[in-house]
């Protein structure tokens, strides 16, 4: 019955006859009230596996993700469904909380994304006992664990959701945790006798490398020029996903770059342009990429390398998910493995730098003694940096060290759009009409473009603005300016600022503890991360095997298409089988190497040829004349 019952609503909303591996075991499991621990690949389908059995069950899937743009996208692509899905999370304002947390009390949607912080507010504490909630999915479940790469700590509150739902079973999912994380996450989400589904890391389209390379501009475009289909290039910084794209550009690839200093209206059209095919890369830090589901990505290159393996495989796997070959390439040179590892004491600074970043967020933020506990605080963390001169990396560690303390958290931006609202009469309007000629046209453009605009505040986009008055952006927000400065409007400009939430009252500096215990033990774990990833990046082992092995997967096979498997493929033919085709390719006829190479079925170095052309001469069964041709023995 629910097998049928299923595999309608696959079908019904997603258009698929069948599920992918595993997605139907895991709903199955959901369904029947189990605590579940589902650990798929990147790109096997995570999110149809609560998705499909909240609309299975009466009441409301309960769905814990960390990531505010990864709820938004999720929710605006349920409700084009025609699912009803909301999401709470940290800045929203009371009113749009209160909204929220009635339409689900009244049943009103079937999915409900939430926070993590957001789960320990009180009032959502006093509307969850009141809320049907059916199943709790736990997306991105690696972060409940302080020894993995992405531990937050705000993960841990998880668990005190069975006080108010001790029935409603626990799906956590994750696509990256080692074996040591795994056994965290039933531990730690208080996992009651779990089902354990655990799928293969196999890829079997996706072809791995790694190359050095000192000129990786030049490799890049070469592996861009001979692969066709859309790509994602990763870099590190913001400035240089700018650089590598106008290099792209000069070569004639159509690219675009994203990062996360963008505004929320340029990322959306960038996205777009890529996702639409509009532009065939994109260049972006590692703010592009989660919850985007294009299967037809062929190409993911790592311009930079990244801080360990979960990043790097979590961000390759965004290629081939059609199953169509793709490639995943990470560009190295020394340089940058040296620098990881001086990078690794910036990651665990010491309590005194911890205690001094602490003190200046509160300076920073003016935050009385005593004062602050709960409350949410714009924070520009390149404004931070600079004004108390601290390194940017240093900065970002020690803010989450105290997280993990209970003192504070940062999470990402909070997108709140700019709104407009006219409060003058008419008479006001035509006197500044009059007298600032160079204001009508946005007056009226605003006018015809937003119903009711003179009645509530309108949500507006000026970058539409920008379009059809063919000014660029910055114009629009300073004449806007203008007009709220003259009383035409109120204007609220966009928010889209990171926010920092204390945690507890602000306390002296001097006051701050960490488990130091537990630091050296993050610590030590981020050291053996680091040295695995340099033997992913240094071994001649099968790629895919590595990988599958990093997180248990003991059963994986090679996957005969990486570069060290294509490389060992190499040596087995010299060894084997190159002298028997070169063999096959003479006759009494001498022929010059070059030609006897170019007719090999497979690619052939100097070395290689040069040994089997010596093997057949010592088993005098070819001849090789003055001039280096070759002929065989009649």
């Amino acid at each position: 019955m629910e097998e049928g019952l299923i595999k309608r609503i696959l079908k019904e909303y997603w258009g698929h006859e069948e599920f992918r591996p595993l997605q139907e075991d895991i709903i199955l499991s959901a369904l029947a009230g189990n605590d579940t621990l589902a650990l798929l690949p990147t790109g096997s389908g995570k999110s149809v596996c609560f998705q499909v059995p909240a609309l299975a069950k009466d009441g409301i899937c309960l769905v814990i993700s960390p990531l505010i743009a990864l709820m938004k996208d999720q929710v605006q692509q349920l409700r084009k469904k025609g699912i009803s899905a909301l999401a709470l999370h940290t800045g929203m304002p009371y009113k749009e909380v209160m909204k929220t947390l009635e339409l689900a009390l009244n049943e009103k949607v079937k999915l409900l994304y939430v926070s993590p912080e957001r789960i320990q507010t009180r009032l959502f504490r006093d509307f969850l006992p009141s809320l049907p909630i059916s199943l709790v999915a736990v997306d991105e479940a690696h972060c409940v664990s302080q020894w993995g790469y992405d531990f937050r700590p705000s993960y841990l509150k998880i668990a005190s959701l069975r006080e108010s739902l001790p029935e409603v079973p626990i799906l956590a999912l994750t696509a990256s945790a080692t074996p040591m994380v795994q056994a965290d996450i039933v531990q730690q989400l208080q996992l009651r006798k779990p089902t354990i589904i655990r799928g293969s890391f196999e890829r079997e389209a996706l072809s791995y490398s790694c190359f050095e390379e000192d000129n990786k501009l030049s490799k890049l475009t070469t592996i861009l020029q001979q692969v066709p289909g859309c790509g994602i290039v990763y870099c590190k910084s913001r400035k240089r996903t700018v650089d590598v794209c106008r290099h792209l550009q000069e070569k004639g690839i159509p690219a675009t770059y994203y990062h996360a200093g963008l505004d929320q209206e340029d990322r959306h059209e960038r996205q777009h342009l890529w996702t639409s095919n509009q532009v065939r890369v994109i260049v972006s830090t590692n703010a592009f990429g989660m919850g985007i589901d294009k299967p037809d990505v062929r190409t993911v290159v790592h311009y930079d390398v990244p801080d360990c393996l979960e990043n790097y495989y979590q961000e390759a796997g965004r290629a081939g998910r059609d199953r169509q070959k793709a490639f995943a390439v990470l560009l190295y040179n020394q340089q940058e493995l040296d620098e990881l590892q001086s990078q690794l004491e910036k990651k665990f600074p010491t309590l005194e730098t911890i205690r001094n970043v602490y003190q200046a967020v509160a300076d920073f933020l003016q935050i009385p003694s005593g004062m602050g506990e709960g409350n949410s605080y714009d924070f520009d963390l390149t404004l931070f940096c600079n004004n108390f001169h601290f390194d940017r990396v240093t900065a970002i560690n020690a803010l989450q060290t105290l997280q993990a303390e209970g003192y504070c958290a940062l999470n990402e931006s909070v997108f709140i759009p700019p709104r407009v609202q006219f409060t003058c009469d008419r008479h006001w309007l035509e006197t500044i009409e009059t007298q600032h000629p160079d204001l009508e046209p946005l007056i009226t453009t605003m006018l015809r473009h937003y119903e009711g605009i003179f009645s509530y505040p309108a949500i507006i986009s000026e970058l539409s603005l920008a379009r059809l008055l063919r000014k660029d952006k910055e114009a629009i927000r300073t004449d806007l300016q203008k007009l709220h400065y003259y009383g035409i409007i109120r204007y609220e400009a966009l928010k889209d600022q990171p926010q920092l939430l204390l945690l507890t009252e602000r306390v002296k500096a001097a006051n701050i503890r960490i488990d130091q215990a537990a630091f050296n033990k993050r610590k030590e774990l981020a050291r053996e991360r680091l040295k695995q990833f340099q033997s992913y990046i240094r071994g001649n082992q099968c790629r895919s095997t590595f990988i599958g092995k990093y997180f248990g997967d003991e059963n994986i096979r090679p996957c005969g298409i990486c570069d060290n498997c294509l490389k060992q493929k190499k040596k087995q033919v010299s060894t084997h089988q190159l002298s028997t085709d070169i063999l096959a390719l003479l006759n009494d006829k001498a022929r010059s190497a070059e030609s006897v190479k170019k007719q090999l079925p497979y690619p052939c170095d100097d070395e290689a040829f040069r040994k089997a052309v010596t093997l057949l001469q010592a088993e005098q069964l070819i001849i090789i004349s003055i001039e280096g041709e070759l002929k065989r023995r009649s």
